[in-house]
């Protein structure tokens, strides 16, 4: 599982980890393997989940499309072209899909959002551009 992610309520109820693992890692000790981590990461509490489910989305067929397995080709995952502005300026590209690091990969995400979001204030008129800074006139 590559590391827990949150997707819990306002208030932290329910508590709801989620992760994502490659399809070709799920097996019959997979649920043990999961609940494992969870205690290594949340305490030993978190090994005894109220609820476990594993989703295999490789076999969903809008979320997997049916080429993915055969995807060798990552040369355009990070590609400049897709970190280039468009529409003069006004649309600027964040997904995983456009990181340098981590691309195609979920830690590929927030590190493009960083990316795009600081592009968008270096060329806003009355921001700094400065990461996390912001002034308007």
């Amino acid at each position: 599982m590559s590391g827990p992610h949150g997707m819990s309520g306002p208030d932290g109820r329910p508590a709801g980890p989620f992760g994502f693992a490659h399809a070709g890692a799920v097996g019959p000790d997979f649920e043990e393997a999961v609940t494992a981590q969870l205690a290594q990461c949340f305490g030993p509490a978190a090994a005894t989940p109220d609820i476990l489910r594993v989703r295999n989305r490789s076999t969903e067929r809008w979320t997997v499309p049916s080429t993915v397995r055969r995807l060798a080709d990552y040369s355009l995952f990070g590609h400049p072209r897709y970190q280039q502005l468009a529409l003069d300026g006004r649309l600027h590209w964040a997904s995983t899909g456009t990181a340098t690091a981590h691309a195609g990969h979920i830690e590929g995400a927030p590190a493009s959002a960083e990316r795009a979001a600081h592009d968008v204030l270096a060329t806003t008129p009355g921001t700094t551009g400065r990461r996390g800074v912001s002034a308007t006139s």
